[in-house]
């Protein structure tokens, strides 16, 4: 290797050191939600990119969880409606994909046409985010031009390092939100059984009988049951519920009878 060539290489390396550290620097300093920081600083990284995206696929199901542009999403949206593209590959497939000319790309059908004339993307980058850990969901880093041809070499293999970053950043997030769901799901559960417990004093109702009350009232307003759940607590009283199974509530009510 030339002196040059290592100079050269130096560069690369830098460049794509700097590109992590905006990434990161977007998120601690911004704050936000972070998928969104690392959409821009994925824009900022890649020459040539006019708009980035990330795809989630779970439980079956396509969604755009963070864009820079309104055509990144409708660029998605294309492929989740005709089940093929660059994204929907990456994240089935496990590859990463490029096309400098989307249009006359044989790989994808007719969404290459369709995103260029409706959408005006011509170029497309896209690569699998490898999530860490028992994620049941798969994801994927987007980017898209306007201009044919317009991401090289260089922009293949620093959208490869700033993927290798968005895993780990995207792992984060779903981690997280996963712990908020279950911090709400026990929440939920300590309001249900101190609704129970109110109900079992104040009617005399058995257990079961006080968790088909909060039932039947969840099922006849449209309301979580959680949300019921911590009405009744707050009240301590059943007002307004039918009572289910035929309990006689009122009947057991000290106070009516």
């Amino acid at each position: 290797m030339t002196s040059g060539q290592g100079t050269g290489r130096s560069d690369e390396l830098q460049q794509l050191a700097d590109a992590l550290r905006a990434v990161t620097r977007r998120v601690d300093d911004r704050g936000g939600e972070p998928l969104d920081r690392l959409a821009e600083a994925t824009l900022d990284a890649i020459p040539a990119a006019e708009a980035v995206s990330l795809t989630v696929l779970e439980r079956g199901h396509f969604e755009t969880r963070a864009s820079t542009h309104g055509f990144a999403k409708r660029a998605d949206a294309l492929q989740y409606e005709l089940g093929r593209g660059p994204c929907v590959d990456a994240v089935l497939e496990n590859t990463a994909n490029i096309s400098g000319d989307v249009a006359a790309d044989p790989r994808w059908g007719d969404w290459g046409p369709r995103v260029a004339e409706d959408v005006g993307v011509r170029s497309a980058l896209a690569y699998r985010l490898r999530l860490q850990g028992q994620q049941q969901a798969i994801a994927s880093l987007n980017v898209y031009s306007t201009r044919l041809d317009a991401f090289d070499e260089q922009a293949l293999h620093r959208g490869v390092v700033l993927a290798t970053h968005g895993s780990l950043l995207m792992t984060a997030v779903m981690a997280r939100d996963v712990a908020a769901n279950l911090a709400d799901t026990l929440q939920g559960n300590r309001e249900i059984g101190v609704a129970m417990g109110v109900l079992m004093h104040r009617h005399r109702v058995t257990r079961e009988q006080a968790f088909d009350l909060l039932r039947l009232a969840s099922q006849e307003t449209g309301t979580p049951l959680s949300e019921v759940a911590t009405a009744v607590a707050d009240a301590g009283d059943l007002t307004g519920l039918v009572p289910p199974l035929g309990t006689g509530v009122d009947e057991a009510d000290p106070a009516t009878s």
